[in-house]
């Protein structure tokens, strides 16, 4: 697929720098041992397979994976379902993101980028978000629109969460307030 060739080029540059990458992907499928890590391992000559967290993951295991990815030097990527892996863990060894599966809640998403935005965190971190997209007619693509739905959904949180300018006139009427 499309996303599956960008994910490709974006590991490629990632490995060329020696850095690590979180992929968040929902298939399970592909997540399986057989699958991408087997593919990932023999295309960049890794060690072991890259580790996976799920569902299905243990919290005890998680915890272990996530010491040894941090630990190990190298190049490295770890798989991720954005449920499991999304919350409650400090990922700083790795400076890339890669959302290959999209949420419709942008929330979620930005909970899993969050997991390389930790203290501890040196390095200048990238997010991608692969679309497969029709040449030329862009705006006609699923992944197209659904980015374009998930932009307008984050700014709207953002407008709504973030507490307005305060002003020079907010200012005087508040010492003002406190004259009188």
């Amino acid at each position: 697929s499309a996303r599956f060739i960008a994910l490709m080029r974006i590991l490629d540059r990632v490995a060329e720098g020696g850095e690590k990458v979180l992929v968040f992907l929902e298939s399970l499928d592909l997540q399986d041992a057989e699958q991408l890590p087997l593919l990932l391992q023999r295309r960049y000559g890794l060690p072991k397979s890259p580790m996976v967290i799920n569902g299905q993951v243990s919290t005890e295991v998680r915890q272990q994976r996530v010491n040894a990815f941090q630990r190990d030097k190298g190049f490295d990527v770890m798989l991720l379902s954005p449920k499991a892996g999304g919350v409650g863990l400090t990922l700083t060894a790795a400076n890339h993101v890669i959302h290959l599966s999209r949420w419709w809640n942008p929330a979620v998403e930005d909970q899993c980028s969050d997991r390389v935005y930790r203290i501890g965190q040196s390095k200048p971190v990238h997010i991608y978000y692969p679309l497969a997209v029709l040449p030329g007619r862009e705006e006609h693509s699923f992944d197209w629109q659904l980015q374009i739905l998930m932009d307008r959904k984050r700014k709207l949180a953002l407008n709504l969460l973030s507490a307005p300018a305060f002003t020079h006139e907010d200012y005087q009427t508040l010492v003002a307030g406190v004259r009188n």
